[in-house]
């Protein structure tokens, strides 16, 4: 088709440009949403859990395989990412390292890299925390009716985006972090126009972290081999400068999301019982310059400091 008549199809078909696809970020196609992959072989059946305080609902299933990918089993998955993270991020508290609790803010970054992630968080004058990148946001267009949805189905907005086959039409590449982290942050001044950092609001147990911990894990990508996370800690949370004396599994009850009540099994007066990671003995690494070792060639020797030792029995369950 020659130049001319090409003018003139599209004025004739003033739709012909709405059909172009949109042009993809070189990125986009690198990453998966958490729960988009293909479904297990044996997804259980949906078991109903309620609340003989509040009332409140939540569906569990029989079995689940744990996948990150699944979408029907992914949720295990990011219950078992945020007890983990939660118990780290609110560990620092615990150790006395902030005497403030945690905050969950967000903010933009260029592209999803976990170096610029944990500076700019350091920039915005946060020690540290707990980091999850989401590449996507919904686009405008999709978000009355995904809301309506989520509603509907008693879900948040992107499960419900997962369950309603929109696909990755309904998403806008927007590279932005999610952060339950400490410090004050530098201030925002009042009536400015420019976006630098959201604060959304304090969190002020192990249970609201581990809460928005789930949340934010929801909807983050997919990572990108076995022997990657969804997440990454910096400042005083890291691995080098805090850690527990001891980490394990507690049996509890499955308990109400909003009271913390143990939950029943729907017509029934029976509780489920679940496993739960735990840890105890949270402190801070201090690294003390190192001493000449006799007969090591005046190579230096680190010394940390260790705490008494925590076990599993002081535990009360």
């Amino acid at each position: 088709m020659v130049d001319h008549d090409l003018r003139d199809f599209e004025s004739q078909n003033p739709m012909y440009l709405d059909t172009v696809p949109n042009a993809k970020h070189p990125e986009e196609p690198v990453f998966a949403m958490v729960g988009t992959g293909p479904l297990c072989e044996n997804p259980g059946l949906p078991v109903t859990m309620v609340c003989q305080k509040c009332k409140c609902e939540i569906e569990t299933r029989s079995s689940s395989c744990g996948r990150v990918e699944c979408p029907q089993c992914w949720g295990t998955w990011a219950r078992r990412a945020a007890e983990r993270a939660a118990a780290r991020t609110w560990g620092a508290f615990e150790a006395g390292v902030s005497q403030h609790h945690p905050r969950h803010i967000t903010f933009d970054i260029d592209t999803v890299d976990w170096k610029q992630a944990k500076q700019k968080a350091l920039d915005f004058g946060f020690t540290g925390g707990l980091l999850v990148i989401h590449p996507w946001r919904i686009k405008p267009s999709y978000q009355a009716e995904l809301a309506e949805l989520a509603d509907k189905l008693k879900v948040n907005r992107y499960e419900a985006w997962r369950r309603s086959g929109l696909g990755m039409d309904a998403l806008l590449w927007s590279p932005h972090v999610h952060a339950i982290c400490y410090g004050k942050g530098i201030p925002i001044k009042q009536g400015t126009h420019d976006y630098e950092y959201k604060m959304i609001r304090k969190l002020n147990s192990l249970d609201a972290v581990q809460g928005v911990a789930f949340y934010v894990l929801s909807h983050t990508f997919t990572p990108l081999t076995a022997n990657h996370r969804a997440y990454r800690y910096f400042g005083i949370c890291s691995p080098q400068k805090l850690k527990p004396d001891w980490v394990g599994q507690v049996s509890d009850l499955l308990r109400c999301p909003n009271c913390g009540f143990p939950m029943v099994f729907e017509g029934s007066n029976e509780c489920k019982e679940v496993s739960t990671y735990t840890a105890r003995g949270w402190h801070e690494v201090i690294k003390i310059p190192g001493v000449k070792v006799p007969g090591s060639g005046g190579r230096k020797k680190q010394i940390i400091p260790t705490p008494e030792p925590f076990y599993a029995w002081d535990i009360a369950v």
